[in-house]
């Protein structure tokens, strides 16, 4: 896939297991660069851009996961957690044995819970089917973070966890390498690289260094590509 800015001469390489790096020194150009790619507007947005698969237009929504703050990772995306417990409960279905202890389970907390009723006195009951999609809502069921970890380890478990959630679209971080060492950058790169996932880094600090699994594009302060 192409990331393709009007104003830029050559284009953004997106590529599976690889990340790639638009590195904007001019910070003027940087924020409209990153203000362009989160609002999703393509050619409508004040530095225009496009995205090609092939000969093939994709719409930047469809295309691109824009993560504008890198310390505040999207855990809680909704499309995400829809699909691992539309994974799960496909799993669920398909294991009968796990799905008759869970059943098994579910019934006897509603024998329990039904045991509480007997000193009101109106009737008490359950109105609600049981349902493993609503159970797994109800007990906030997700990607877990631990906040006495490196922001490393949390950042290496949200693209497994994008990669769980089946996404097929580049994530994008701004000013990503601001909160890594050149060894986590690599560490970083080499878990894209395992999960074959698809990264961009907008960045706006030069990084002279070299990694693998890189991909740079470098706008100058003189606004030169190389």
């Amino acid at each position: 896939m192409k990331l393709v800015f009007a104003g830029l001469e050559h284009p953004v390489e997106l590529a599976a297991g690889e990340v790639a790096v638009l590195q904007v020194e001019n910070s003027a150009l940087f924020a409209r660069f990153a203000n362009s790619l989160q609002s999703e507007l393509g050619s409508q947005a004040s530095e225009p851009y496009s995205l090609w698969d092939g000969e093939e237009e994709i719409k930047p929504g469809d295309a691109l996961m824009v993560v504008p703050d890198a310390l505040n990772l999207p855990w809680g995306n909704r499309a995400f957690l829809a699909a691992v417990a539309k994974r799960v409960e496909r799993e669920f279905l398909e294991d009968e044995d796990l799905r008759i202890r869970i059943e098994s389970a579910q019934r006897a907390i509603e024998g329990y819970l039904s045991g509480l009723s007997l000193g009101f006195n109106s009737d008490l009951g359950f109105g609600i089917e049981w349902d493993l999609k609503r159970y797994l809502k109800f007990l906030g069921f997700g990607a877990v973070t631990q906040e006495d970890k490196p922001y490393l380890d949390n950042l290496l478990n949200f693209l497994s966890f994008a990669l769980d959630a089946g996404c097929k679209k580049a994530i994008v971080f701004v000013n990503l390498k601001t909160f890594l060492t050149e060894k986590e950058i690599q560490m970083l790169y080499d878990h894209v690289f395992f999960l074959k996932s698809s990264l961009l880094l907008l960045e706006n600090k030069p990084d002279s260094a070299s990694y693998e699994h890189e991909r740079k594009l470098t706008v100058d302060l003189q606004f030169l590509e190389y």
